[in-house]
């Protein structure tokens, strides 16, 4: 069976949520993990590899694997058809 790695982007948005640090910037979390931070400085949302920002929206990119050859079949052990 052969594999293919792919890149695909996720909306992250709704599961995204903001802690203020002691800095006073705005972290941003998805999972736990803390995926960028807004600036109040500069005003500008800064986010780590693997994310970002699209028409307000927060997207991550992520790698998937797909089965390009991968066919389904289900066989009616009662009946006879497979």
């Amino acid at each position: 069976m052969s594999f293919l790695l792919k890149q695909r982007t996720i909306d992250i948005t709704k599961d995204v949520v903001g802690k203020f640090n002691e800095n006073g910037n705005f972290e941003l979390f998805y999972d736990n993990e803390c995926v960028g931070e807004f600036v109040q400085e500069t005003n500008k949302l800064k986010l780590k590899h693997g994310y970002q920002q699209q028409n307000g929206r927060i997207l991550k990119s992520v790698t998937v694997t797909e089965h390009p050859n991968m066919k389904y079949v289900d066989c009616d052990t009662e009946g006879g058809w497979c």
